[in-house]
C-alpha cells in the first residue's frame, strides 16, 4: 500500500507543496503568493495535512495543481483558509445594502452550508440563489468570486453552472 506525504499550505490556502517530506527543498516559511505564514499540521489537533499519496514503484502523472483540503481528516475542523474565506463572505454579506437584516443573516447561515456537502446544502443553495437575485452586479460579482473559491464543486455547479 501507499502512504500520504505531508502538504504545506499557507494560511490563505495557497498550496506550497504536497510533498513536504519527500521534497523538503520545496517548503517555504512564508507564501510567495501572499506573504502569509505556512503550516503542515492542523492547528486544532496537530495532525499532518495530507499531501500527495505515494505508492512505491508507481509514478503518477497529473496536470492538475494540488488543491488545499477544506477540513482536517482527523478532527473535522475547517482549516484556517476556509475560516478566513467564510469570514470574508460574512463581512461582505453585512455590506450588501440591497438586503434586509434578516436576509443578511440567512445568507451568512447558508454560507456555512456551502463549504460542505450535507443534506442542508441544497436548501442553502436555493436560499443563496434567491438572495443573489436581489443584489447588484458588483455585489454579485464579488460574492461569486468568494463562493467559487469557497464552495464545494457540487455547489459551484448548482449556483453558477461551473
Amino acid at each position: 500500500m501507499g502512504q500520504y506525504d505531508i502538504a504545506q499550505i499557507c494560511l490563505n490556502g495557497h498550496v506550497i507543496t504536497n510533498r513536504a517530506q519527500r521534497a523538503p527543498e520545496f517548503t517555504q516559511i512564508f507564501c510567495d503568493e501572499c506573504g502569509e505564514s505556512t503550516i503542515t499540521k492542523c492547528e486544532k489537533c496537530k495532525t499532518p495535512i495530507r499531501g500527495h499519496y505515494h505508492v512505491e514503484g508507481v509514478i503518477a502523472i497529473s496536470g492538475r495543481a494540488p488543491t488545499a483540503p477544506s477540513f482536517c481528516h482527523e478532527c473535522g475542523n475547517a482549516y484556517p483558509w476556509i475560516e478566513r474565506k467564510l469570514e470574508a463572505a460574512w463581512e461582505l454579506a453585512e455590506e450588501l445594502e440591497e438586503l434586509s437584516d434578516e436576509e443578511k443573516e440567512k445568507l451568512k447561515q447558508s454560507l456555512n452550508e456551502l463549504v460542505r456537502d450535507t443534506p442542508k446544502t441544497e436548501v442553502a443553495v436555493t436560499r443563496v440563489k434567491k438572495i443573489l437575485s436581489k443584489v447588484g452586479k458588483e455585489s454579485f460579482a464579488t460574492l461569486k468570486s468568494i463562493l467559487l473559491d469557497l464552495a464545494t464543486e457540487a455547489v459551484k455547479k448548482s449556483l453558477f453552472g461551473v
